[in-house]
This record gives C-alpha cells, structure tokens and sequence, in this order.
C-alpha cells in the first residue's frame, strides 16, 4: 500500500515537473537552452506574421499579425499591448523622425501610435497597404498600395502620387539625394524623384514582391524579383547584371562588410553572391526561403526558412547554427541592442533567442546602415 502510494505520488510529481517544463518555454523571462541558442521567452499572439518585427528607439518591440492585431513588447518579451485594427496587418512597422510608428493595414488605414502602443492618430488614403512605410528628410511619407499608387502624404496631410499599372507590393528605398527605388507589379523597378516623376526605369520579367532594393557598396541598387533574378544595376552608367537562380525571389538582398551580397529564393535555396554577381556559394534548405536576411556582425548573418528553422551562416557560406522555432518564417528576424534575436514564426510564436557561442562577437548596430545612402555617381 505504501509502495502503491509512492509510485502515485513519483507520478504525479514527474506530470507537474514536465507541464512546469513545457509551460515555461512559453513565459516571457524564463530561459531554456535549445543547442546553441538561448531562448529568453516566446510570445504567443492570436495570428500569423508576415511584416517584420520593428525594434524602436526605447526597444519596444512592434509587429502585425494577420489576426488584425499590432502587438507592442518589451525587450524581454513581456506584452505591453495589442491593438485591434479592421484588417490584416501584413506590412512591416516604422518608427518615423518624432519617434511616431506607422504601419499600414488591410483596413486601409495608416496607424500612428506612440510605443505604448496608444493610437495618435490614423487615416485612409486609399487602398490595401502592403509596404512599410518610409520617410523623407522633411517628413514626408511615401508607401505603396493595391490601388495601383505610391503615395506621398506631407506633414501637413496634404499629398500626391505616382500612379502604377498594378499594385505596389515591394519595398521602397529612399536615397540620400531624395530619390526613391521601387519596384512593382508592372514588372518595372522604378526610380522616382521627390515630387514622383519617373528618373530611370529597369524593365523586368516578372513581378517584385517585397523584395527591397538595396544600395550596395559600390552605389549599385540590388532588388529581387519573381522572374527567379537578382538585378544589380546603375542608373548613371545604365548597366544592368542579372544574377539568375533556381527560384522567385521574396527576399530583400543584404550585402555584408566584405561585400557578399546575400539572399533566400523560393528555390529552398540561400544565395551568397560576389559584388560581380557571380554566386558563390548556395545553401540548401527544406522549405522556401522567402525571409530576408539580418546582419549579426560584419561577417555573420541570419535568415529565416519555410523549413522552420532560423540559419546563421558566415559571408563564406558556413552554417554556424540553426534554431527550430516549430513554424514556417515568413519576415525578417530584428535585434535589440543587447544582441537578442527576435524572430516570429508562422506557428503564431515570437521567439527571443541568444546565441550561446563566445565564437560569434553580434553587433546590433551592424546592418543599421543609414537609410539613405548616396549612390556613387
């Protein structure tokens, strides 16, 4: 009888140890190891996400889901607020010059919060907003829609646009002579001035879907596109390189200190990439890779894939590590200042993660390159 109720009793601490176990996993502030990452937290929300998480100024957090919720966390995780919205968000937030965040909505509503996640002020300028939203030195925004526009709304409220073809669902690229790089459903990536007039255009096989240009060292623009092509190209000398792959390409380029350019393709394949657009190493994956790639250092970055786990990988094509995180991943992984990781997947999970290595010395500052860049002319 006593051994009976000692077994009982063994039992039943072994069932609450694991629930314990398993239930922490998913609390904000308590770390579990998982090879070679530490995982600080996990966020549940109510949806998926696809727009990458914005880390602001004080370190909150901010990202959409497709549940119409926009989710502001501290830089531990801990929930600060959600916000209900009318629609889908699936464009990435901004944090503008006043320390404002804007994100665009399905409701077709531009919202501007505080990073208490407090509603200042939204309005509707027409259209499904696809693409976060940029700012010029005055102030100006600028931001694509589905109503075949990029709209160019002014401090004062007052704005203009440059009508498309089709929607507008790439990223945009201010540069520092206030120029615009865009490209779009008419299968044209397009360079506008300030006031939206067409300075150059490069045609192109197929569609851009997210994929921003980059301005890469040398002032040559890079931008993805589903015609399965990596153009690289000048609008001063009007040369134009294709890097062709296996597969559409989703993802914004990232080229890194020793001028590897590097990206994910549709082909379950990460590319890394001379400056001369020669493909010098290609990883293979088990699932999409429609993530863009995020700069730990000056020779190190991360990328997310389809096959749920999240990739660190050398400018020379090493795989350091890889963390499954249990879902597909969709957008970009962000980082706080302190060098934690913050990745969201497609299981409705934010993960918070630390590297556990001495081997990779992280800078969060590595790819916060300005966000106007002078091409060379």
């Amino acid at each position: 009888m006593k051994l009976s109720k000692l077994i009982a009793k063994s039992n039943l601490l072994f069932v609450v140890s694991f629930f314990i176990f398993c239930f922490s996993a998913h609390m904000p502030g308590v770390a579990q190891n998982k090879g070679d990452f530490v995982v600080i937290s996990v966020f549940e929300t109510k949806g998926k996400i696809y727009g990458d998480p914005l880390v602001t100024d004080d370190t909150t957090v901010v990202l959409g889901c497709h549940r119409k919720q926009v989710y502001f966390l501290d830089a531990t995780g801990n929930k600060i607020k959600s916000v209900k919205t009318g629609g889908w968000v699936h464009a990435a937030p901004s944090q503008l010059q006043d320390g404002t965040v804007a994100v665009g909505c399905y409701d077709r509503n531009v919202y501007y919060f505080n990073t208490h996640g407090d509603i200042l002020k939204k309005f509707k300028p027409g259209g499904r907003i696809f693409s976060k939203i940029e700012q010029f030195k005055d102030g100006t925004i600028v931001f694509g829609t589905n109503r075949k526009k990029i709209h160019f709304i002014k401090p004062d409220g007052s704005g203009y646009h440059f009508t498309t073809r089709k929607m507008v669902h790439g990223g945009i690229t201010i540069l520092d002579d206030e120029r615009l790089v865009v490209g779009t459903h008419d299968n044209i990536i397009y360079m506008l001035d300030k006031l939206g007039n067409i300075e150059y255009e490069v045609p192109t096989e197929h569609w851009i879907v997210h994929s921003k240009p980059t301005v890469l060292q040398d002032g040559h623009i890079a931008v993805g596109s589903y015609d399965k092509q990596l153009y690289i190209f000048d609008d001063h000398s009007q040369q134009i390189k294709k890097v062709k792959v296996d597969g559409a390409i989703h993802s914004t380029p990232l080229q890194l200190a020793d001028g590897t350019i590097v990206f994910g393709s549709l082909d379950k394949s990460i590319y890394l990439v001379t400056p001369n657009g020669e493909i010098k190493r290609r990883i293979k994956t088990n699932g999409w890779v429609v993530s863009s790639p995020r700069a730990l250092n000056d020779t190190t970055f991360c990328i997310g894939s389809y096959d749920h786990n999240l990739y660190v990988i050398t400018s020379s094509g090493d795989i350091l590590n890889k963390f499954d995180t249990g879902g597909k991943i969709f957008s970009t992984p962000a980082m706080l200042p302190d060098n934690t990781i913050v990745v969201a997947s497609n299981n409705k999970k934010v993960y918070y993660l630390r590297l556990n290595t001495h081997d990779i010395p992280l800078s969060a500052d590595s790819d916060k390159k300005k966000e106007r860049i002078k091409p060379k002319l």
